[in-house]
């Protein structure tokens, strides 16, 4: 493989998933982290997925101008999201519409991902001395501040926010708190009046990423749905395992461990709870009515012939 090829990161994403669909043994990812130009001591860090998520999208949107695969990865991973200021007591509204990849949700002071969204649109009201200035001809009008989504995508990516500044502490801290998340959501109540709804925007767990230990220390691991149906399964390291579904759900929620009993520590108790180190990170939905496109099976005549003539790499490298 020629330095040129390993720079490209397009490519070496095809070959990584070429090995993954054809090797019976664990595949390395040292050639794709090599393409975004990290050195051997950055793979043995601890990385963010986020970064890494946006990174590859970058690096794939770059290769893919000007060919046929140009508007491939907005049309299936890209979202549209309105910021507005709207006057309540005139006809005038200031907005732009702009497209997103990913949704930062707050765990803290949400107790699931449906309670997470309503926080994300909850409209600030502006008046008193905060009112809007509305230009020359309305002046200053109360308004209502938020954001509301225009259009989910079909593959929608969730990240939780797990790690937050504490104020008392003067660091950074991780979220412990208990999180609850579906495995189906409707996502039309987080959806602007005139959005599209001539099909459900009802959504499907197909991924969950896994932090497990705090800030400064940990391990990521995955649960995947492959499928439109069945098992998901559990991602880790060069192990891949089938899971339960409370292996998927309950166990990655977060918060304390049930006691003995099955229920939690009373707050009353002396101990302090003991809290899971593990706890969903990151969420990958697919809309219910897109999952026959998105997981369309793969087969040889597929594979173009300059992935095939390569025989899969020996594993190397540490998984990102």
């Amino acid at each position: 493989m020629t330095d040129e090829s390993m720079a490209n990161s397009a490519y070496t994403l095809q070959r990584l998933f070429y090995q993954l669909q054809t090797s019976n043994t664990a595949v390395g990812t040292a050639e794709l982290t090599k393409s975004f130009g990290w050195e051997t001591r950055h793979i043995f860090e601890q990385q963010d997925v986020q970064e890494l998520s946006r990174k590859l999208m970058e690096r794939m949107e770059e290769k893919m101008k000007g060919t046929q695969a140009e508007n491939v990865l907005p049309h299936i991973f890209s979202g549209k999201i309105k910021t507005y200021i709207s006057c309540i007591n005139v006809s005038y509204e200031s907005s732009r519409i702009e497209d997103f990849w990913d949704v930062q949700l707050n765990v803290s002071g949400n107790k699931d991902l449906l309670q997470s969204f309503e926080d994300y649109i909850n409209v600030e009201k502006m008046d008193g001395d905060n009112k809007y200035y509305a230009g020359e001809v309305h002046k200053l009008q109360d308004a209502n501040k938020g954001v509301i989504f225009v259009g989910f995508p079909d593959v929608l990516h969730l990240q939780l926010k797990r790690f937050e500044y504490d104020i008392a502490k003067d660091t950074m801290m991780k979220v412990n708190d208990r999180y609850e998340f579906p495995e189906v959501f409707d996502a039309a109540p987080y959806l602007s009046e005139d959005s599209d709804r001539s099909e459900p925007w009802t959504y499907q767990l197909h991924g969950v990423l896994v932090h497990s230990g705090d800030l400064n220390a940990g391990h990521y691991y995955a649960f995947l749905k492959p499928n439109k149906d069945g098992w998901f399964y559990r991602y880790d390291d060069d192990k891949v395992t089938k899971a339960t579904r409370r292996e998927v759900l309950e166990e990655n929620f977060g918060g304390a461990f049930p006691t003995l009993n099955g229920h939690l520590r009373s707050p009353l108790q002396k101990k302090s709870p003991v809290l899971r180190p593990n706890s969903a990170y990151m969420l990958v939905y697919i809309r219910q009515s897109r999952l026959d496109k998105i997981l369309t099976p793969v087969t040889r005549l597929d594979i173009p012939a300059h992935l095939r003539t390569f025989s899969p790499c020996p594993a190397a490298g540490a998984p990102v």
